[in-house]
């Protein structure tokens, strides 16, 4: 009786275990699902803008210098100074200039009494000639008589005209050494910044030598645009500036007509409004080339990893899709490869592989709720 129930006891046990252990398998065998959150994808229209990187130079590099040479006897900026439009920034010394001037007003004065005594002669002798006319009618003179009138008036018109034209010379050089005079100060065209003062005071200068080099106050961001992305940019397109998380607005203002042969893309300059930044600057530029109707979603909702893909939730399980994309529009990039209505995971990617099962803990009806979900 013993031995039966001693039996019995072992067989139980080895029930109780083979169930424990079948229970135990069964419980490595359940799935866990991910928590994931999920966006209900719509179209809708977006502006579109290309993305490039570029660098902020400045508009202009201005080289002063004077019309005249001499003596530079002042200089009134020096390297890093900001200027402002009319400033003075050198003159050179005028004496020399003066003298010349004044030699030329007298060479003027002189052609001036010239011309009068050329103008009183010529005026005699035409009026000696109407008389002339009347008697050479009447017979009371010569035929060589009236032809040596006609001549002295000839001669007398002949000398008026060199007489005003030696005037009109005197005076175009009295006038142009009166503007030198007055160009020996040098005055800044447009604001800007001194890059650099070429020469020191009391130095001799050649005219149209440089004295000071300014950059102008307006800034570039200098871009290359790839040839395919020309059909869609224009001068005149506005753009979106940002250097160090600073925003400013710009527009193009020109387009290469030939690509850079090393890049082979076209360089644009874009012009900066109401904004400096530091020249040499990083800037990303954002191109408005009008509006985009499709499927648009969080950019950070995409993987890449050698192709562009997204998850897709169907029923409890969530699918890798390779997705193509085409436009950006701020933190939203268009695509294509999903369709209206089916749900994208945007919260919780990292954790899933093709085919995982997820719960669903949040769903959003519209991409334009969404901001800037967060991989988990």
């Amino acid at each position: 009786m013993k031995k039966i129930i001693s039996l019995v006891f072992i067989f139980t046990m080895i029930v109780s275990m083979v169930g424990c252990q079948n229970a135990g398998q069964q419980a490595v065998l359940e799935e866990r699902a991910t928590a994931v959150k999920v966006l209900k994808i719509e179209e809708s229209k977006k502006p579109v803008k290309m993305q490039y990187i570029g660098t902020v130079d400045a508009k202009e590099i201005i080289n002063y210098s004077f019309k005249v040479g001499g003596k530079l006897s002042r200089i009134f900026v020096k390297k890093g100074d900001e200027i402002a439009a009319g400033q003075l920034l050198a003159e050179i010394d005028t004496q020399d200039l003066s003298f010349q001037v004044a030699a030329a007003k007298a060479a003027m004065d002189s052609a001036a009494v010239n011309i009068k005594k050329a103008e009183d002669s010529l005026k005699y002798n035409k009026d000696l000639l109407e008389k002339m006319n009347n008697l050479y009618a009447e017979g009371a003179i010569s035929k060589d008589q009236y032809d040596q009138i006609k001549l002295q008036v000839d001669v007398a018109e002949a000398n008026y005209q060199q007489a005003k034209s030696q005037y009109d010379a005197a005076k175009t050089d009295y006038e142009y050494k009166s503007a030198l005079v007055k160009d020996a100060r040098l005055y800044a065209e447009q604001n800007g910044t001194v890059v650099d003062v070429l020469l020191e005071e009391n130095e001799r200068i050649g005219a149209n030598q440089p004295i000071v080099i300014v950059r102008s106050g307006k800034q570039i961001i200098n871009v290359g645009i790839p040839q395919q992305d020309l059909k869609n940019i224009c001068v005149g397109a506005k753009t979106l500036i940002n250097v160090d998380d600073e925003n400013a607005e710009g527009i193009v203002t020109y387009i290469a007509e030939a690509p850079d042969a090393a890049t082979r893309t076209y360089n644009a300059e874009i012009e900066v409004l109401e904004k400096q930044f530091r020249l040499g600057s990083i800037a990303k530029v954002g191109v408005e080339v009008g509006e985009q109707q499709g499927i648009w979603i969080p950019m950070t909702a995409i993987f890449s990893n050698g192709e562009d893909y997204v998850y897709i939730v169907r029923g409890d399980r969530a699918f890798k899709r390779t997705v193509e994309l085409l436009n950006v529009s701020d933190d939203k990039i268009r695509v294509e490869g999903i369709e209206a209505g089916e749900l994208l995971v945007v919260s919780g990617m990292k954790n899933l592989n093709d085919g995982s099962k997820v719960n669903i803990v949040e769903r959003e009806e519209k991409h334009e709720q969404v901001n800037s979900a967060v991989n988990q």
